[in-house]
């Protein structure tokens, strides 16, 4: 049954975990040693679990990882599923595991069903033999045992003979025959060493090359030898072991088993076994040396014509096929009794023709595409005429490195762009910078950043990057209503793709097929981020995953953009006059004096009567006195000029160019405080003019001043 199980569900490992009257727990095994397995609880028994590398959730959400009874033995995993049995009453639970680890990394729905439908058969199985009587079930079960124990090591052995067909050198071979052997065996590592103090080569598990066997005596008969932990011997870090070996016929190497722990020994159907491994070895290595050349070829292609999607094919001299097999002819809808002895050309073309004067037994490799696949094609002209030729389908590989290539390059891109967008900046800029990232991944479109204009109602673009048609061009320049079926669902967060179906006539005549918009919202703006192209393709799931998450970065960045600005206004914003603070000037005057060229007027002013009306009033009236000076100043500034409050009741004022009029024009303006309810307010003010009374801010600074409080001085003796 589990032979029947694990090539329908398509697995390389398959396990049925029984628990024992006694405790104990007994297992049948494809893949897996019993060796390896760990002891479950009848609670694991019970649960079922599914994990794969492509989807590692848990029925909480979470990655619970392998299951215990899997941790043992070596990963990586693609797949892994358990199935508990529906055993009877009064008999043991049972727990069926299968995992594989390569190929497809997500559980397809008809495997979910076909496991299923396994463990029933199975339960079903048992249900049967726990209706007979004790002693038939434990004949069925000890047959059953030495059935398993037989094909076990049948398979392990007819593994080992296979190597001799693969195109491997000797250590590769050695290395894959100490691996099959330790599963035949059951040990915790193998390897092969040159010497015996080598460290081990071709390793299984991996980690177990950094390990080191002390040097061992060489047997006292045969050429297999074991050393039992019982007896003390120890690995080189002191670690307690069992080991056993066997040296490899012909060849200066031997395979190196070992079990851990101070109980670990070998028994006597271990050595059987090693003897019969180096018997396996010495027909192995005889074969594979005498047979090199042609079962390095012929070897290769029954396996691969058996197994992989490919074709061979032999023509004569006049074109015609004389041979052609392979698993790939029921992809092009053939047989092999179709094509003897018709054309190879009139079957596809010349696209497998050689050139002429092409050298006999050179061979010619390139890429082809029949029927819309893709092969890898090796053809080599024969002495007499005609061709050999072989075509591997690779229309899968192809297709995941195009998807592979384009996710990292897409990965690259959304890095790059969180690396490019500053923090800062005008909003054009920053769409502009993210459009120029984005292009380069989308080949043959064009994109446009969207920004609502609230008041006018309108989606206009903000920034084009592509190659856009004319006609679409002068379309988008326009913008569209708000209220335009589309744009007001986009407005409401609905991302939209629209293929030449959904598109006006005029509009796909002018050369748009098809359209990908997704909006978002960064503060109190909505934006839409479109991706326009010419052909009706549609978008590939990495390109919608690509501009998704485009709009997302550019959002956070926009989001951070506004964050910085508020915090800078803070910064340099006097929270009570909305006036520039102390930083603010300091900063806005050290860069104005910087230019050489440009004339200033710098202006302080200090307010008279605050502390009258602080005093008489309160701090909240003297607070508005403050606030009512700030407007007055601001409504005599000019184009271009700034005011900050840099101090309790200090004004400065820079002001473009030399304005000699400013003190008296600031006067007047600050009579408007006193009609503001402030009969009592006034000011003092201070002038000083830069370049003509110095380049540098202490100097002009101190200067204004210095007039100021002559001013104030001269009006307090009037």
């Amino acid at each position: 049954m589990c032979g029947l199980i694990a090539p329908a569900l398509r697995v390389t490992h398959l396990a049925l975990i029984l628990a024992g009257e006694d405790g104990g727990q007994a297992a049948v095994t494809l893949g897996w040693s019993p060796h390896t397995l760990s002891t479950l609880t009848a609670d694991e028994l019970a649960r079922p679990f599914e994990w794969s590398a492509g989807r590692r959730t848990g029925p909480s959400g979470d990655d619970p990882g392998p299951p215990p009874a899997l941790r043992t033995p070596p990963g990586p995993w693609a797949l892994l599923a358990g199935v508990p049995l529906a055993t009877p009453p009064g008999h043991p639970p049972g727990l069926l595991v299968v995992g594989r680890q390569s190929g497809r990394r997500y559980w397809t729905g008809e495997q979910r069903a076909l496991l299923s439908s396994g463990a029933q058969q199975l339960s079903q199985v048992l249900a049967h033999h726990a209706a007979q009587p004790q002693r038939a079930q434990r004949a069925l079960r000890a047959a059953r045992g030495r059935l398993t124990r037989a094909a076990h090591e049948a398979r392990v052995f007819r593994a080992i003979a296979d190597l001799a067909a693969q195109a491997l050198n000797g250590q590769d071979v050695l290395g894959d025959a100490a691996r099959l052997a330790a599963e035949l065996i059951g040990v915790d590592w193998s390897g092969v060493q040159a010497t015996p103090t080598d460290p081990l080569q071709g390793a299984w598990p991996a980690h177990a090359a950094a390990w080191v066997v002390p040097a061992v005596p060489r047997p006292a008969h045969g050429s297999t030898g074991t050393l039992d932990g019982t007896a003390g011997w120890t690995l080189a870090d002191g670690r307690p072991a069992a080991v056993a070996w066997t040296d490899v016929p012909g060849h200066p190497a031997r395979l190196v088993f070992l079990r851990l722990g101070a109980a670990a020994r070998w028994t006597a159907a271990d050595r059987r076994r090693l003897s019969e491994l180096t018997w396996a070895l010495r027909h192995l290595l005889s074969f594979a040396a005498q047979r090199t050349a042609l079962s390095g070829l012929e070897g290769q292609l029954r396996f691969a014509l058996s197994s992989i999607p490919m074709l061979l094919w032999v023509t004569d001299p006049d074109d015609r096929l004389t041979v052609v097999e392979g698993s790939a002819l029921r992809r092009l809808g053939a047989q092999p009794e179709q094509l003897l002895g018709r054309s190879l050309v009139s079957l596809v073309g010349d696209v497998l023709t050689l050139p002429p004067g092409h050298p006999v037994g050179a061979e010619q490799r390139r890429s082809v595409t029949l029927a819309e696949r893709v092969y890898d094609v090796h053809q080599v002209p024969l002495p007499r005429g005609g061709q050999l030729g072989v075509a591997f389908d690779v229309t899968e590989l192809t297709a995941s490195r195009t998807a592979a290539r384009e996710a990292q390059q897409h990965a690259e891109t959304l890095l790059e762009l969180t690396r490019t967008l500053p923090v800062s900046g005008q909003l054009s800029t920053l769409s502009a910078q993210a459009l120029d990232v984005l292009l380069p991944a989308l080949r043959g479109s064009w994109l446009v950043f969207w920004t609502h204009d609230a008041p006018r109602q309108l989606v206009v673009p903000l920034v084009t990057r592509g190659d856009v048609p004319p006609g679409i061009l002068a379309v988008q320049a326009r913008g569209f209503s708000a209220a335009d079926r589309y744009m007001a669902r986009l407005l409401a967060g609905e991302t939209l793709q629209l293929d030449a179906g959904h598109l006006p006539g005029p509009v796909r005549e002018a050369g748009l097929q098809a359209a990908l918009l997704i909006p978002f919202t960064a503060g109190r703006d909505s934006y839409v981020l479109g991706a326009y192209r010419r052909d009706a393709g549609t978008w590939s799931a990495q390109e919608r995953d690509l501009l998704t998450v485009a709009t997302r970065v550019l959002q956070v960045n926009l989001e951070r953009r506004d964050t910085v600005e508020q915090l800078r206004q803070a910064a340099t914003t006097d929270p009570l006059t909305g006036l520039g603070n102390r930083r603010a000037f300091e900063a806005d005057i050290g860069a104005a004096l910087r230019d050489e060229s440009a004339a200033w007027t710098l202006v302080t002013l200090d307010v008279d009567g605050l502390k009258l009306v602080n005093d008489r009033d309160g701090h909240a009236r003297g607070d508005e006195l403050l606030r009512a000076v700030g407007r007055a100043l601001r409504g005599a500034l000019r184009d271009g000029d700034t005011s900050y409050r840099v101090g309790g009741d200090e004004f400065c004022l820079l002001l473009r160019g030399t304005q000699s009029d400013a003190a008296q024009r600031l006067t007047q303006a600050l009579l408007a405080v006193r009609d503001a309810g402030f009969p009592g307010a006034g000011a003092s003010v201070g002038v000083a003019y830069a370049p003509a009374e110095g380049r540098h801010a202490e100097t002009l600074w101190q200067l204004a001043d210095e007039r100021m409080y002559g001013e104030k001085t001269r009006r307090r003796h009037r």
